[in-house]
């Protein structure tokens, strides 16, 4: 794994690719699990297309905002999700990894069964790709629970 790359593999059981596609396209269902465990999330803008602009912002329980923002880069339905990820305000709290980054989502069907990679890369250094390791993977257990019900 190059250094400042995140790779975070799961198989979804009985699911199709579709399904998990759409979690991360639909900005309704998206707004159920993304975020890590405990923080609420509402999207602002949702412009699914290449080239087309996102922004959510991610609520802890505390109140404490974390808005991002980034753009579309590739979309292959069902099997592939590119995008920018940026935090909003990375000039006011410089938060680890606050430059933009790049977000792969690929799904493979596997029987009935989903094949699943998240790779995010672009981080400067191994803070950041913990920090973002940490979210990613309460990310994940909130998907996963999504996609089973």
């Amino acid at each position: 794994m190059p250094q400042g790359e995140l790779v975070i593999k799961r198989v979804f059981a009985n699911v199709s690719a579709d399904k998990v596609f759409n979690a991360w396209t639909d900005p309704l269902t998206m707004s159920k699990w993304y975020g890590p465990e405990g923080m609420v999330t509402t999207i602002h803008e949702f412009d699914l297309r290449e080239g087309g602009a996102y922004r959510l912002t991610m609520q802890a329980p505390d109140g404490s905002k974390f808005p991002l923002r980034g753009s579309f880069r590739e979309i292959r339905r069902p099997e592939r999700l590119v995008f920018s990820w940026q935090w909003e305000n990375a000039a006011e709290s410089s938060p680890p990894g606050a430059q933009e980054t790049l977000v792969t989502i690929d799904i493979r069907a596997k029987g009935g069964d989903v094949a699943f990679t998240l790779t995010h890369n672009g981080f400067l250094t191994p803070e950041a790709v913990a920090s973002h390791n940490d979210g990613w993977s309460s990310m994940m257990v909130k998907l996963t629970s999504l996609l089973a019900a």
